[in-house]
């Protein structure tokens, strides 16, 4: 009797994955997955094997912020899809495109009391775009095409598919559907003169520019409109790099939880324009006083922003912008006193040396600029979330869009060193450096076997103050510290094959760097840092004794 030839439901999956040219497959193999790793082993798709499912969504998450398709996470039922969560809703809330795959027991077993079975569907519901589970083989190509659509349409964000093992085995007699880009939609002729006749009346307008900007591939728009007509530019943490330190248009970025320079000038605002900008990045209500606000962006305004919109156009942002410039017929802003304090006062703030010795622990600011000073164009750069992120937003300046991530929707902890597998695999001729406070980088510590296991050249560097400095800080000086013991590093590093370079001081700080970010395998790099040297938290008055001399 012939074989039967048709192809099961995970065949049918992965054949799914691989005409919408999905490359890479995050994850960690388990029972209920096993047709469908057998599928992916004979696809050519690449699947890395990662030490936790968090990571491999994290992976995911970072590789769908650098090529603009969706990252691909895998995981079996149970503790493998609930290890998932942490990074799937990273995406989503940073509006990153991912596609979370999960196995799931037999559908006999569905909404039974059961051995590692629980709703998965409802699970990613309310951190997904779309969370469905598949109960048909032929409904498979139907419902990973709308997982796509909803993956990449509007601001992306993270789907969910679930598996269940007997319709992964099953017979499908479907096909894979075509998987169409989402179209560009070009903003309404009227709104576009309603922004623009609010920006022309506008006396001291600022642009606050976004993550949709980067990710609409609009940063050049940005910085042309900034340039014709002197409008200053600030971001959030997530687009920094749109324009480079040294710009006359640049306000550098907004975000940080006490006042800062920057937001003196949103204050002194008469007009904000958001281009690009999500609430998720930073409170809108805390953008600046009582400018007027106008909105440019890919998706239409939430009304639970409390913002009070006077004109929005939402479409293409790049159209928008060249269209924006045509419309105010040359109008050029002179610059306003307050915008140019308050650029100048970061400018200080940044070239500033607060670390007293060469030698001993290093102030965040000197760190950053140590790094900022190493960074060449084709380099990525991967900020941890704790007390180090909020000085990486400040403080290092990236020389492109898109080259630093600062994860800052969900603002998990424990995404660089992961991350940094996916951006490494990604590079061509540049390096990957993940920057992680010793409280993030024990996270996902697991991955370090992952990146040796690949051959994969990149830098992590510690920030080593044993302890939660972001939370010790909120607790102020009446409430719990929160310190920890850490590894020794040294041998961490070498237990996992890596090269460690641990760090005296600032003196052999950029030395040390070079030579890490030259290196041919991975390197542990550990810094200590002085957080008290800095007043802590990032301020615009830092009061603080020092010189101007750069590091």
């Amino acid at each position: 009797m012939p074989k039967d030839t048709t192809p099961t439901g995970a065949q049918v999956l992965v054949d799914c994955l691989v005409s919408a040219e999905i490359d890479t497959v995050f994850g960690v193999p388990g029972e209920e997955t096993t047709e469908v790793m057998a599928a992916l082993d004979a696809s050519g798709i690449d699947f890395v094997l990662c030490r936790n499912e968090q990571g491999a969504a994290f992976m995911a998450s970072v590789h769908g912020r650098l090529t603009g398709r969706p990252g691909v996470c895998l995981a079996t039922l149970g503790p493998g899809a609930t290890n998932l969560v942490t990074g799937v809703a990273d995406a989503q809330l940073d509006h990153v495109p991912l596609i979370a795959i999960t196995g799931q027991g037999a559908r006999d077993r569905l909404g039974r009391m059961s051995h590692q079975m629980i709703d998965l569907e409802a699970l990613f519901a309310p951190i997904t775009k779309l969370s469905r589970t598949i109960l048909m083989p032929d409904d498979i190509p139907a419902s990973f095409a709308e997982a796509m659509r909803l993956a990449l349409d509007g601001r992306p964000g993270a789907v969910h598919l679930c598996l269940p093992e007997d319709v992964a085995a099953a017979p499908c007699a479907s096909t894979p559907l075509p998987v169409r880009t989402p179209p560009q939609i070009r903003a309404g002729q009227d709104d576009l003169q309603a922004v623009a006749d609010r920006l022309a009346q506008a006396q001291r307008p600022v642009i606050v520019a976004g993550a949709g900007a980067v990710r609409d591939g609009a940063a050049e728009a940005v910085r042309m409109f900034a340039e014709t007509t002197g409008v200053p530019v600030a971001t959030t943490f997530m687009a920094k790099g749109i324009l480079p330190p040294d710009h006359d248009a640049t306000l550098f970025s907004v975000g940080q939880s006490e006042e800062d320079w920057t937001d003196l000038a949103l204050q002194a605002a008469d007009l904000i324009l958001l281009i690009g900008f999500d609430a998720v990045e930073y409170p809108p209500l805390g953008l600046g006083g009582d400018a007027e606000v106008c909105v440019i962006d890919t998706d239409p305004p939430r009304a639970d922003t409390g913002l009070e919109i006077s004109a929005s156009a939402v479409g293409d942002i790049g159209h928008s912008l060249t269209d924006m410039r045509l419309r105010l017929k040359g109008q050029r802003w002179a610059p306003v006193p307050a915008f140019v304090a308050a650029r100048d006062g970061m400018r200080l703030a940044m070239e500033r040396r607060l670390t007293g010795d060469d030698t001993g622990a290093v102030a965040p600011t000197d760190i950053c600029r140590v790094v900022t000073s190493a960074l060449r164009p084709e380099d990525t750069v991967l900020s941890g979330v704790g007390m180090h992120k909020l000085w990486i937003a400040r403080h290092v300046q990236p020389l492109r869009a898109g080259q630093l991530i600062v994860p800052n929707g969900l603002a998990g902890m424990g995404l660089a060193l992961p991350g940094a597998v996916a951006a490494a695999r990604l590079q061509d001729t540049g390096r990957v450096l993940a920057i992680c406070g010793d409280g993030d980088v024990m996270m996902n510590v697991q991955e370090m076997e992952t990146i040796t296991r690949l051959g994969l050249r990149l830098t992590v560097m510690v920030w080593v103050d044993g302890g939660l400095g972001l939370i010790d800080d909120h607790q102020g000086e009446e409430g719990p510290d929160f310190p920890f013991a850490n590894p020794m590093w040294g041998q961490l590093a070498r237990a996992f094959g890596w090269t460690f370079a641990p760090v005296t001081g600032l003196g052999d700080l950029p030395m040390l760097l070079r030579a890490a970010l030259s290196a041919e395998g991975p390197t542990l790099l550990t810094v200590p840092v002085d957080y008290a040297a800095a007043g802590h938290m990032p301020a615009r008055d830092l009061n603080l004794s020092g010189n101007s001399d750069a590091a």
